[in-house]
């Protein structure tokens, strides 16, 4: 029997605990403050690499595990089969998420992301957004909000507001997420952006629309299904030989990452969210420790 997180699972039939060397671990760059915060919580003998392409470095260098915002392609599956003669194991690790927070007076329900590029991009010029009634009708300024510094390592919204030398955004930037909140609730025309967290939840979060005109609210299911606009979704992607009866210390350390929220509040702390029951189901199915009772889900 092998304990994962708070589970008890059995994967395959353990005839023994096998030793191996330290492992490395391949994430982008952006990931490894909250992968090192993760692994010397345990005070594991994992090596965190940063990488800029996560599947040559598990496949070429041969690495145990890696982490991607984005599923390998399937030249890079085929070319990992060509190498190892097998399929990586790729489960869901965790998201990160930018909510979009209104005034609780606003009644508007959604807003673009081309809207939201302008609002709190980068200017050469003042530009002056507004709000718009039920009529369509411009209305109020909108005045934007965000924390300072959160967007360290949620690449894709701080690249919309990651300005040059002679550029400048309107946004009023604050310094924790109860003074971010004052100000929203304090300000009519405000309009913020924040990392997705419980704290939100009785707050204005606003649907966000994409390019083809689709709404969609912040909640697990539209995240993990890639169809929230403001998310990314982070992929692990395991070199287990089907053929072996065992995981390592390291291997059960990281599956079980994507088991159970024990490391929620981690995850949280660095903007991240845990996985929903639904995920954990997928990830247990992908590793056989469970059978498939419906088809489709998250693909």
């Amino acid at each position: 029997m092998v304990i994962i997180g708070s589970m008890a699972v059995s994967p395959f039939a353990l005839a023994e605990q096998k030793m191996t060397p330290p492992s490395i671990v391949a994430v982008e760059h952006n990931l490894v403050p909250l992968m090192q915060a993760l692994v010397e919580a345990k005070q594991l003998d994992i090596t965190v690499k940063g990488s800029a392409d996560v599947p040559y470095s598990i496949t070429n260098n041969k690495l145990a595990m890696g982490i991607s915002s984005r599923k390998w392609k399937d030249r890079e599956v085929a070319k990992f089969v060509q190498v190892h003669g097998y399929k990586p194991t790729e489960l869901f690790f965790t998201a990160d998420v930018i909510a979009i927070v209104a005034n609780k007076s606003n009644q508007t329900q959604s807003i673009s992301v081309a809207e939201l590029k302008r609002v709190f991009g980068c200017h050469s010029q003042p530009d002056v957004v507004r709000w718009a009634d039920g009529n369509g009708q411009s209305t109020i300024p909108m005045v934007p909000f965000a924390i300072d510094n959160q967007l360290v390592m949620h690449k894709e919204f701080s690249s919309w507001v990651t300005c040059k030398d002679d550029e400048y955004v309107a946004t009023h930037f604050v310094s924790d997420k109860p003074t971010f909140l004052n100000e929203i609730s304090g300000e009519e025309g405000a309009l913020g952006y924040t990392v997705y967290s419980d704290e939100l939840k009785d707050t204005n979060i606003l649907k966000v629309t994409n390019r083809f005109g689709e709404s969609y609210d912040v909640n697990k299911e539209t995240i993990l299904s890639g169809r929230y606009p403001l998310a990314s979704v982070y992929y692990m992607y395991l070199n287990l030989p089907p053929n072996r009866e065992y995981f390592n210390e390291q291997e059960e350390f990281f599956i079980g990452l994507t088991l159970s929220e024990e490391q929620k509040p981690v995850l949280n702390r660095y903007g991240f969210i845990s996985l929903p029951p639904e995920a954990i189901q997928r990830n247990r199915i992908r590793l056989k420790l469970d059978e498939p009772l419906i088809e489709g889900g998250y693909k």
